[in-house]
């Protein structure tokens, strides 16, 4: 009897092993074309003519997005969080802010794959550029914020790739308006990385 109540705390041992593994490794992909913000938690559209211009792509930690007071833009709110510090525990959940460079308003922007590996966080981002004829245009820059959830105390690298495409058509009624690319394909251009690191507290409780 003891023999098998200590091979059973051993099996036990062994399944429990690669479930505690599977929280530490997880992929959220893509599934459905026609929902391509389905991997974002949150997002805003600048406007360049609203006075507020974006030269580079920037990604940034974040605190829980609950934090944000409810008259403040998401935007405004990563401008904020950039001149102060804050500390995260195991308790809270992570979020990550991504601002494109300033865009033309046909030109669409889509997270593709959020990966974790352990303690090194992954995020992929298609940025299709449009190639047809403008008859109206202005620029912008879109703002995404992407939860990451609660994770375990220690450091944290994140590697954003933004993968370049091109397209000349639209999806249904090929209209721009609230629609995505019908034709995108990849161009010469080699992806731009963003990187950053943070970390994470102990539990408060």
């Amino acid at each position: 009897m003891k023999s098998m109540s200590a091979w059973i705390l051993v099996s036990l041992g062994i399944v429990s092993l690669p479930l505690f593994a599977q929280e530490r490794s997880w992929t959220r992909e893509l599934k459905d074309r026609a929902k391509r913000d389905s991997l974002q938690d949150s997002a805003q559209l600048v406007r360049g003519d609203s006075g507020k211009w974006n030269d580079e792509p920037r990604v940034q930690h974040a605190p829980p997005i609950a934090q944000k007071p409810a008259k403040l833009s998401l935007d405004d709110w990563a401008d904020q969080l950039l001149k102060k510090e804050f500390q995260l525990s195991a308790d809270d959940d992570n979020w990550l802010i991504f601002r494109t460079r300033q865009l033309d308003d046909n030109d669409r922007v889509w997270i593709e794959r959020i990966e974790r590996r352990e303690n090194r966080l992954t995020v992929v981002v298609h940025q299709a550029k449009w190639q047809g004829r403008y008859q109206k245009t202005f620029t912008y820059y879109p703002v995404i914020a992407v939860n990451l959830g609660k994770l375990e105390p220690g450091k944290y690298e994140v590697q954003w790739v933004i993968k370049p495409l091109a397209f000349a058509q639209f999806e249904g009624d090929g209209r721009p308006t609230n629609n995505w690319p019908k034709d995108e394909r990849p161009t010469d251009q080699k992806p731009a990385e963003l990187s950053l690191t943070f970390a994470v507290g102990k539990s408060s409780r």
